[in-house]
């Protein structure tokens, strides 16, 4: 029954320590995503920046946007620095495409969805993911920092579902292996604690006085002596008191008759 009771807990504080393993492993994915996303936006806002600057020059000279001829040779200047990217477009208030670089197909219900959050957002900069596609997008500004245009990046999510299932299969073949050695470690404790005190205690039984001190074997069997007198008188005493109460009883039931 006991044996019973221990495997019992032994397998409940496993199945505890698996589910909180488990779900400490979910949550490690949903956070290295946000990481990855956040790393993967700053990424993209540095090539946004880089085209902002050159924008911004030339508004400095008093150029805009559409007087800009080279504005598609910018971008895809920018655009083949970094491979990872899929697309850059550059739009102006009106969310006419000024320049693109990258895939030709503009997915149009992503524009829709994303570009009039760019162009009202109060943020400089904003990241979104929508279907396959992570944007980042960014407010372009002129000297009177009135919006007149933004620039829109967008890059596969492929590439960090990709990263994330790597960082994921390392981390969870690490929680396997805690999970192994807790289990392990709990096991042999468990069979220690079933098995050590038979194999510790098996030979023991009752004390050998021939075993002890001589001194204290005397000194033992004194006290013996002593308790077994001290039992007799307890005994006689108490014989004594009985006989004198069934006395009075006696005593009292004649002079009541």
């Amino acid at each position: 029954m006991i044996s019973g009771i221990r495997l019992r807990v032994v397998v409940s504080t496993l199945a505890v320590i698996a589910v909180m393993l488990a779900l400490q492993s979910a949550l490690s994915l949903l956070k290295f995503r946000t990481l990855v996303v956040e790393a993967t936006s700053s990424r993209l806002q540095v090539t946004a920046n880089a085209i902002d600057v050159v924008i911004r020059r030339a508004e400095a000279v008093g150029l805009s946007m559409h007087e800009i001829s080279d504005l598609n040779a910018l971008v895809e200047r920018e655009r083949l620095r970094d491979p990872k990217i899929h697309q850059i477009l550059l739009f102006d208030l009106q969310g006419t495409i000024l320049a693109q670089s990258g895939d030709r197909n503009v997915l149009r219900e992503d524009m829709h969805e994303i570009l009039p959050r760019v162009l009202t957002s109060d943020d400089k900069t904003i990241t979104r993911e929508s279907g396959e596609y992570l944007y980042a997008g960014r407010i372009l500004r002129d000297s009177s920092n009135s919006i007149m245009g933004a620039i829109l990046i967008s890059e596969h999510t492929k590439e960090l579902s990709a990263e994330v299932r790597d960082t994921w299969s390392r981390l969870t073949l690490k929680y396997l292996g805690i999970f192994a050695i807790v289990a392990a470690s709990v096991s042999l404790f468990s069979l220690f604690q079933l098995f050590a005190p038979k194999y510790f205690f098996r030979k023991s039984g009752k004390a050998n006085l021939g075993t002890l001190d001589p001194n204290g074997s005397d000194e033992l069997q004194k006290q013996i002596s002593k308790g077994k007198k001290v039992q007799e008188t307890a005994l006689t005493d108490l014989s004594k008191i009985s006989k004198l109460s069934a006395v009075a009883k006696l005593s009292d039931r004649l002079e009541e008759s």
